[in-house]
């Protein structure tokens, strides 16, 4: 497996995460029973491109040359919009690819996002969780329910305090 950071810069790391990104929003989409219309995933993939800086990592995995995770995470800032913990590691988005699961690949990216933010500063992490394949992968990764319900998306918030 090969783990690295999405360059910006590279049209074909933008085609990989965004050919990743309709199997990820089919997925969740049909975990929350809606639909979301398959024209607005490459605004959304280019969205998440466009806000990467210093403050975002986009991590991506590949076997051979196919995608099969990434992980896109911000540290929380306050001027933020949304439900922001200003100074937290926030993991906005993960995937796995089903075939890929369970091979300690998703606990991988974890760690490489959880280094993000403690080289960052960040000693506290919060995502929200799928509760078909969220929730048991993020109590692995010893992420706690914090008993929270995001408004944004109606899903549990889990929470972690870095020890690194």
């Amino acid at each position: 497996m090969n783990y690295f950071m999405l360059d910006k810069n590279n049209p074909e790391h933008h085609k990989m995460l965004e050919k990743l990104m309709f199997e990820y929003v089919s997925e969740t989409d049909l975990h929350q029973g809606i639909s979301t219309p398959k024209n607005i995933i490459p605004r959304i993939t280019k969205s998440m491109i466009d806000k990467i800086d210093g403050n975002r990592l986009l991590q991506m995995v590949l076997d051979e040359n196919e995608i099969v995770g990434f992980c896109y995470a911000k540290i929380d800032k306050d001027n933020d919009k949304g439900i922001v913990r200003v100074n937290w590691g926030y993991i906005m988005e993960f995937f796995v690819r089903p075939i890929y699961r369970r091979k300690g690949i998703g606990k991988k990216l974890v760690e490489l996002c959880e280094d993000f933010f403690a080289n960052n500063g960040v000693k506290n992490v919060w995502l929200t969780a799928d509760a078909v394949t969220g929730y048991p992968f993020w109590i692995a990764c010893n992420y706690l329910d914090s008993n929270e319900i995001s408004v944004e998306n109606n899903q549990k918030i889990f929470t972690k305090e870095l020890n690194k």
